[in-house]
């Protein structure tokens, strides 16, 4: 399946470069091969590149060997593979992350202001997701050939929960694309918005809403609410997570704020 000409078997769309799932529809349909580390296609018994047997899909093998159904059977396995991942836990601790007083204010608020409106509190969700994927080793950003753009890329396959904000963000990883149109297209999967079609990188304009979408901030909002976590002791979560977010803004701020702009301006995207 790798290679030019490559199409979702499930929805039709042509896919730019390979990935664990269409980044249209969100199936799956492909899988790294434990041996050789390519992408292959995930209905083989053997990869299609060294001829290594391929494991059953886990969440195949959840629906057929208990007898669930999707939904079930997702929320089976983020129980079995949950991280303590950045946005589950800022968003459980909203407030305690955008603290200021006269004497010290937290990261996020030098980032996206003080007030908790449900647009800044969206903003910051994914920007905590973004900064988790990239201090854990899963995703990285890089410039583009344009020198102005930051590319999105894949450093090692996401296997965390998938029902979260960087379960979102990572399935647009390793597709060539920028951040910007992956902050896009994550955020437009979790509403239940349109997808962008191909070829509308940069136009401003909202897109259609389907039948089930949910407003946009409120939708992110809701999932990082909603990630499984693994049990864990709050305050230590807390400053862990508050540690991985402070260090990264520190190492490089001027990377921190285009994150934040990109992410507000993706929000401000759909109208938000």
């Amino acid at each position: 399946m790798e290679g030019e000409g490559l199409v979702c078997r499930h929805c039709g769309r042509p896919i730019a470069v390979p990935a664990s799932t269409c980044p249209w529809c969100g199936q799956t349909i492909m899988v790294i091969c434990a041996h050789c580390k390519r992408y292959t296609d995930d209905q083989g018994t053997v990869c299609q590149h060294c001829g290594a047997p391929l494991e059953p899909a886990r969440l195949d093998a959840l629906r057929i060997g208990v007898g669930v159904d999707d939904r079930t059977a997702r929320l089976i396995m983020d129980r079995q593979r949950a991280q303590l991942v950045a946005s589950g836990v800022v968003a459980l601790h909203l407030h305690d992350f955008f603290y200021a007083d006269a004497q010290r204010r937290t990261v996020l608020v030098d980032l996206f202001g003080p007030s908790l409106i449900p647009h800044r509190e969206a903003a910051a969700l994914l920007f905590a997701a973004i900064v988790y994927l990239i201090q854990q080793g899963y995703c990285a950003v890089q410039r583009a050939g344009d020198g102005q753009s930051l590319l999105w890329a894949e450093i090692r396959a996401w296997d965390g929960q998938i029902a979260s904000l960087e379960g979102a963000l990572a399935r647009q990883a390793g597709l060539g694309q920028t951040l910007a149109l992956s902050l896009r297209q994550a955020i437009a999967e979790e509403a239940g918005v349109t997808p962008e079609p191909a070829g509308s990188v940069g136009q401003r304009r909202r897109p259609g809403t389907a039948p089930s979408a949910r407003p946009v901030a409120e939708a992110v909002v809701e999932v990082a609410r909603r990630t499984i976590l693994p049990d864990h002791q709050e305050q230590e979560a807390c400053r862990e997570t508050y540690r991985l977010l402070a260090q990264f803004v520190r190492q490089d701020p001027p990377l921190a704020r285009r994150i934040a702009e990109e992410v507000l301006e993706a929000l401000a995207w759909f109208g938000v």
